[in-house]
């Protein structure tokens, strides 16, 4: 199947693994609604492709995502953006990533903030650099952060400081605090995360696939993650609403 050019994103084939490099270096990769666009429909693309296996997100070798593009998401707040379109934009973003059913890896260079920390999460698993940071700062100007995936990594009370708790520079945590709280798989030294991403996916990918995609679908059930995941992005949407 022949992909398609984007604007926003680049789409590069290794075999098995396609990697997802985000591509919005001027704005430090946030992930404005035309990205995110963009991003589904390369997934949709690459869920029917049967020789792609893996998908990795990159962000390239100085940052990963600053999030969602911060105009776009003050502009909801302040209601001068258009809410329906920005709440549907976002949560089919989020449900086309929890639902991808092959594997997702973040390779993580510095920030990884906001929707790019959610982002992250999200993956199945992630690899990052000693340089990779991570916080929610949009919490502290009106954006409700995800809260359930975080959840499911480290427990209520550890999701709740690092949604509510990390939102200036002097709180957000770094590698070595995340690789400690199990958010990070794999740390490594800068420059070698995607390569460590590609090696660890074919790792991975010398099992058969059946097993592949079956133990990742029995991951959500296990925490019965679409089930809480739909019910905390309507709890948000309505409130959102209601504000």
């Amino acid at each position: 199947m022949e992909m398609k050019d984007f604007n926003f994103i680049k789409l590069e084939k290794k075999g098995k693994i396609c990697v997802i490099r985000l591509n919005r270096p001027e704005k430090k990769n946030a992930m404005s609604e035309a990205m995110r666009s963009e991003i589904i429909e390369a997934l949709e693309q690459l869920k029917n492709e049967n020789k792609i296996k893996c998908v990795i997100f990159y962000g390239g070798d100085e940052i990963f995502t600053a999030g969602f593009d911060r105009d776009e998401v003050q502009a909801v707040i302040q209601g001068t953006g258009d809410l329906q379109t920005f709440t549907e934009s976002n949560e089919l973003f989020h449900h086309t990533i929890l639902g991808f059913p092959k594997l997702l890896i973040a390779a993580i260079n510095g920030y990884a903030l906001a929707g790019g920390f959610d982002l992250a999460v999200l993956c199945h698993l992630r690899v990052g650099s000693r340089n990779a940071i991570f916080g929610h700062p949009e919490i502290g100007f009106g954006a409700c952060p995800l809260f359930f995936p975080y959840m499911a990594l480290v427990g209520r009370g550890k999701a709740l400081e690092l949604t509510l708790n990390t939102t200036t520079r002097d709180k957000f945590i770094n590698a070595e605090e995340a690789f400690r709280l199990n958010i990070i798989n794999k740390l490594v030294e800068p420059g070698d995360v995607l390569d460590e991403a590609i090696k660890m996916a074919k790792e991975i990918l010398k099992s058969p696939a059946l097993a592949v995609t079956q133990l990742l679908l029995v991951s959500n059930i296990l925490f019965d993650r679409i089930k809480a995941f739909d019910t905390e992005i309507e709890t948000i949407l309505k409130t959102t609403r209601a504000g």
